[in-house]
């Protein structure tokens, strides 16, 4: 499995050598110009649409368990074209169809990425009252002054003691 880490970069090099060959090299460098500014973007858009809905959510006081799969798939496949090669780029586009993403998401597990499920508020416990009394108090409050003493250090005998044992 680890030849994989060396395998991949390899063929990705492979293959935009072989898009230039095939071409121009202008044509793959304008390839990987073009994907990683279309990946930057998808990014971004991600990004905006996660902020976005998690301000819906909070508003609505509901939390939806697909909200951020979806976008983080997106955020994923964007990822993958701001990578320089045909093979990534091939997997980002994968990635953006929804029946793909959906099938994907079945495959790994991950419930609730086209189910829409919902959670609320209600579901969990209320938070704690910080100004509630802990379950240990009796009710006991202590008065009491104080005086400020001083705040200067005690000064330090740096000479040691003389002959007496005084300092």
């Amino acid at each position: 499995m680890g030849w994989i880490v060396f395998l991949y970069p390899l063929m990705e090099l492979w293959s935009l050598i072989e898009l230039g060959v095939q071409t121009t090299a202008g044509t793959a460098v304008l390839w990987i110009l073009v994907a990683g500014l279309v990946g930057l973007g998808a990014i971004r858009f991600a990004g905006t649409q996660v902020l976005t809905r998690l301000q819906a959510a909070q508003r609505e006081g509901a939390l939806q368990q697909h909200l951020l799969a979806g976008d983080m798939a997106l955020a994923f496949s964007g990822l993958l074209l701001m990578v320089p090669g045909l093979l990534s780029d091939a997997l980002a586009v994968l990635i953006m169809i929804p029946p793909v993403r959906r099938l994907l998401a079945k495959l790994l597990g991950l419930q609730g990425v086209s189910t829409g499920a919902q959670f609320t508020h209600s579901s969990c416990p209320p938070p704690a009252d910080v100004h509630a009394r802990s379950e240990g108090d009796d009710g006991v409050t202590l008065e009491g002054e104080f005086q400020e003493l001083d705040a200067a250090p005690p000064a330090i005998d740096r000479h040691g003691p003389d002959e007496t044992g005084r300092s």
